[in-house]
């Protein structure tokens, strides 16, 4: 397993997963997700003797990435307004049930508003701690801690079993 002293440019293909997976839950197209991917990895590289060995290296890439996206969001607000009114395409059903259960559970955290998605994200799927959360969205931890609440509670009633009787 490597360790803190290695240099990054070592560590960063383990990290390329991880990086791929919270792009694609804030951009939600897998093209743009690669780009973002590619951006945050040549600003790494770029400031590759800005990082501190004795911080986690996943936690400040998660903070390139999300900057980059943020820069990206704003530089195209005008094009993603416009596609945000276009209606979603029609796609044929699942053919499991498990991925019926993927898709409203993908439409769920689609309805989240951003803060509280990429939060859910960073410390619910990519299993990063509050504190390293707080440090890649530059928020106090309790604003990680209440976003994830909320979004736990907002999933909650909007997934799950049928109630009996409905």
């Amino acid at each position: 397993m490597a360790n803190q002293t290695d240099p990054i440019r070592h560590r960063l293909p383990g990290l390329l997963p991880e990086l791929r997976a919270f792009a694609r839950f804030l951009a939600r197209d897998a093209a743009l997700a690669d780009d973002l991917v590619q951006e945050s990895i040549l600003r790494g590289l770029r400031a590759e003797s800005q990082w501190d060995p004795e911080t986690s290296l996943r936690a400040w890439m998660f903070h390139i990435l999300r900057n980059v996206f943020l820069e990206q969001m704003r530089r195209r607000g005008t094009e993603r307004r416009a596609l945000e009114r276009m209606p979603e395409p029609d796609q044929p059903p699942p053919e499991q049930e498990a991925r019926n259960d993927m898709a409203d559970l993908a439409l769920a955290l689609q309805g989240l508003p951003l803060p509280q998605r990429e939060a859910l994200i960073l410390v619910g799927a990519h299993g990063l701690s509050h504190e390293e959360a707080a440090a890649v969205c530059g928020v106090p931890v309790g604003t990680v801690k209440a976003r994830v609440a909320r979004a736990r509670a907002a999933l909650a009633r909007g997934v799950g079993p049928e109630p009996v009787g409905a």
